[in-house]
């Protein structure tokens, strides 16, 4: 799996949350104004046809209240919105007026009939009409025309405005020219809005990120250290609930692991000293009887198992009641120290010295044949002859030595052994090794 940082994956959520919110904001803003522009226009071109119609309608109804010969004459004269131009025919399709431009486009005179037109479209028009049929365009030599169509009360006249569809849309084309370039100052003010809000998002993000990310990436980093440096923790609060309480807690934790580590220690430490009370004399430093029966129990069976070598060395310091006796407890005392440090010196690290008697002491070299025990002994007695010289006290020790044997159930049975070679060694005249 793919590891990613806490700091950017809150930054990149943070980002694209913000920056979806906005995306849909535009999108709607700009869904919305081509609705309402669409409906503008669209109720823009209404209004104006039906402000158009109600013209007609109005010049129509003026007819009531003057003679007809005078409304012709006054339609004849009045201009029309966007140019439109009238005609004027009875219910049977006789022309009673028509401007000149109609003339022209209908390829009529004043005195033809409109309904013996030689184009069956415009008779079927303006048949439509007088049947008070809606027709609101007409087509004509490849334009488009807009009707507008009255019947005047009273009488049996029908009045037509014909207008140049382009007349009317003249305005409605300013209109649309007009809302593309405000859709372009739209979608131009969005994107600078977009790209504004992108850095604001992004130096927002950044900061909330590392409000957040800071006191935990302290934590983290003190996790690495902690128990190789004595480092105090300093966690400053970030303003966050939930971010300020972990600081709190984690910093409580530690505060409680060091004190129990502390108790730990101690209580440890007390063990050990005790343990090492235990198994230990307290005049050499080495180990004593009891710790020799422990770690033996179990060693043995390491040897009987892998079928490995053990020899067993027992060193008894000779005549040394005389030496008490002669030169005090202290200097007694001294010998048996001088003995066990003799001893540590000539001896491997993983040897093992115990002291089994007053001065009797036992060696136990794991890895080592009898014979290879006896030079490990002829070298601890070199080395004291090597310290009795110019010495005020001289003394010597009397050497038993043992190994491993197949059978042996416990170390009594070498010690056994090696006490017996000691005691041949004291008949001997001592100071030698049997």
């Amino acid at each position: 799996m793919k590891k990613i940082t806490l700091e950017r994956l809150l930054y990149r959520k943070y980002l694209k949350t913000s920056f979806i919110s906005i995306l849909f904001i535009g999108l709607f803003l700009i869904s919305f104004y081509f609705i309402v522009n669409k409906n503008v226009v669209n109720k823009s071109k209404e209004l104006i046809l039906n402000n158009l119609e109600t013209f007609v309608a109005l010049m129509v109804n003026n007819q009531t209240k003057i003679k007809t010969e005078q409304f012709l004459e006054y339609l004849s004269s009045k201009t029309f919105p966007y140019d439109g131009k009238i005609l004027i025919f009875d219910e049977k399709g006789k022309i009673e007026f028509v401007d000149e431009e109609i003339k022209k486009l209908l390829k009529i005179n004043e005195q033809d009939n409109i309904l013996k037109n030689s184009n069956y479209k415009i008779n079927y028009y303006f048949k439509d009409i007088i049947d008070e049929k809606r027709i609101d365009k007409i087509v004509l030599e490849n334009k488009n025309y807009l009707l507008f169509p009255k019947k005047i009360s009273n009488s049996s006249f029908y009045l037509v405005c014909i207008v140049d569809e382009k007349n009317i849309l003249k305005e409605i084309n300013t209109l649309i020219e007009y809302c593309k370039n405000l859709e372009y100052v739209l979608i131009t003010g969005i994107l600078i809005f977009y790209l504004l809000s992108f850095f604001y998002i992004s130096f927002n993000a950044k900061n909330f990120v590392y409000k957040i990310n800071k006191p935990l990436s302290k934590i983290v980093a003190f996790t690495k250290v902690y128990g190789k440096k004595d480092t105090p923790l300093e966690l400053e609060p970030c303003g966050i609930f939930e971010i300020d309480s972990l600081s709190s807690n984690f910093k409580k934790m530690l505060e409680e692991l060091d004190n129990r580590t502390k108790k730990l220690i101690i209580e440890e430490t007390k063990r050990a000293y005790h343990e090492s009370l235990a198994n230990t004399d307290a005049l050499t430093g080495v180990y004593n009887r009891r710790y020799l029966y422990t770690f033996s129990e179990q060693y043995l069976k390491i040897v009987k198992r892998e079928n490995k070598n053990l020899a067993l060395l027992i060193l008894d310091l000779d005549d040394f009641k005389k030496i008490n006796d002669t030169f005090g407890h202290e200097i007694g005392d001294l010998v048996i120290k001088q003995l066990v440090e003799i001893a540590k010196n000539s001896i491997r690290e993983n040897d093992l010295i115990v002291r089994f008697g007053g001065d009797e002491f036992i060696i136990l070299l794991p890895n080592t044949q009898i014979e290879q025990a006896k030079t490990v002994a002829l070298k601890i007695i070199d080395k004291i002859d090597e310290y009795n010289k110019d010495k005020e006290f001289n003394f010597t020790i009397s050497v038993g030595v043992s190994s491993y044997q197949k059978g042996d159930e416990t170390i009594d049975n070498l010690i056994s052994r090696a006490d017996d070679a000691l005691y041949q060694a004291k008949k001997l005249g001592k100071n030698c090794i049997v």
